[in-house]
C-alpha cells in the first residue's frame, strides 16, 4: 500500500535498556524487578522502523558511534530493510534510553543523547535526496538539524511531519510550514503552557501551536484519549482502540508514522490519524520499542 512511497527520517538512535516492575521506586525506594532486556530504539529509528514495517521505502538519518551498540543498531537498521547511508558514526558516544515500566504498562524513559545532539545540520540537509516524498523529523537529537532540515524539505514541496519529543520548548517559529506538527500531552504542555486535559484546553493549545509553527494541521496525541486535529478552523477529536495494554513505549512513533504514510498516500488527515490510532494500539499491546511495530496486514483486520 505504501510501497511507492520514500520516506526520510532525521533522528535518534538508541540502545534501550527496559526493566519492568510492578510498581516503580520513589526516591530511595529499591524494588525488585520482573523482567529486563534490551532493545534497539531512539524515536527516529523506531519511526524507521515503523515506516518500513508498513511498506516504505526508508532512509535513515542519524549519529550513533563505533561502539558495542552503535555497530549493532546500524546493523540492525539494515536488516530490518532500512538505508543507513544516511548514519554517520563519527559520534562521541551512542544513545542510550533506560525505560522503566510499571505493571499497568506505563513508562518512564531517561534518555542520554550521545551522538544524536552531534548530528551536522548541513550533512543532515544533503542526506535528503530529491525522490523523498515524506520526511519526519523529532526533538530528539539537535535543534539545529531539525530546522534546517524542516525548513529545506518545506521548500521542496516535501510532505514534513514533526514529531514533537521529548518535551521541550523548541523554537518552532524557526522552522515554519510543516505538514503536521504532533506532540503528545506532555509536549504540548512544554509547548504552550497549556495541559490538554479537555475540549477547550485541547482547542487552546493546538491553536498556540498554530500560531507558532504554521504547520498546516496540529495533530495532539491524547493517549488513550486518541487524537485531536486541529486544521486552522474546526477541531476535530478522534477516540483511541481499546487495546491490552502491555507497554506504551513507542506508541506514539507507531501512530506518528502510519499517520503520515496514509497522510502521503490519501491527502486526507482525518483518515490518517484513524489509522494511526489502530497503529498505536497495537503496539502498546506488546512489549519493546521498535519491536512493537506493526505490518500493514495487522492493522488492516484490526477492529
Amino acid at each position: 500500500m505504501y510501497k511507492n512511497i520514500k520516506a526520510a527520517v532525521v533522528g535518534s538512535i538508541n540502545m534501550d535498556i527496559i526493566l519492568s516492575a510492578q510498581k516503580l521506586p520513589e526516591v530511595g525506594e529499591n524494588v525488585l524487578g520482573t523482567t529486563y532486556g534490551y532493545s534497539h530504539g531512539g524515536k527516529g529509528a523506531n519511526q524507521a522502523t515503523a515506516l518500513v514495517r508498513l511498506g516504505a521505502n526508508v532512509k535513515m538519518i542519524g549519529k550513533v558511534a563505533t561502539d558495542d551498540n552503535g555497530k549493532a543498531l546500524v546493523e540492525n537498521l539494515k536488516s530490518n530493510g532500512i538505508d543507513a547511508s544516511g548514519v554517520a558514526t563519527d559520534g562521541s558516544a551512542t544513545g542510550l534510553a533506560a525505560i522503566l515500566i510499571d505493571g499497568e504498562g506505563r513508562n518512564r524513559i531517561i534518555v542520554y543523547e550521545g551522538a544524536n545532539a552531534e548530528i551536522v545540520p548541513q550533512t543532515a540537509v544533503d542526506s535528503i535526496s530529491d525522490d523523498i516524498s515524506l520526511l519526519l523529523v523529532q526533538f530528539e537529537t539537535n535543534e539545529e538539524a531539525v530546522i534546517s532540515t524542516v525548513n529545506y524539505a518545506v521548500q521542496k514541496g516535501i510532505t514534513v511531519v514533526v514529531d514533537c519529543g521529548p518535551a521541550k520548548n523548541f523554537a518552532l517559529e524557526k522552522m515554519q510550514g510543516a505538514t503536521i506538527l504532533s506532540p503528545n500531552e506532555s509536549e504540548t504542555k512544554a509547548l504552550t503552557g497549556v495541559l490538554p486535559e479537555d475540549e477547550n484546553s485541547i482547542l487552546e493549545a493546538s491553536k498556540i501551536l498554530f500560531e507558532r509553527s504554521k504547520a498546516k494541521y496540529i495533530v495532539l496525541k491524547l493517549g488513550e484519549r486518541g487524537c485531536s486535529v486541529w486544521d486552522g478552523e474546526k477541531l476535530t477529536l478522534l477516540p483511541a482502540y481499546k487495546s491490552n495494554v502491555v507497554d506504551t513505549t513507542a506508541a506514539g512513533d507507531c501512530f506518528t508514522a502510519a499517520m503520515a504514510l496514509e497522510y502521503v498516500r490519501t491527502g486526507d488527515v482525518y483518515s490518517s490519524c484513524n489509522l494511526g490510532n489502530k497503529a498505536g494500539a497495537i503496539a502498546v499491546s506488546r512489549i519493546g520499542a521498535a519491536e512493537s511495530m506493526p505490518n500493514v496486514e495487522e492493522i488492516r483486520l484490526f477492529a
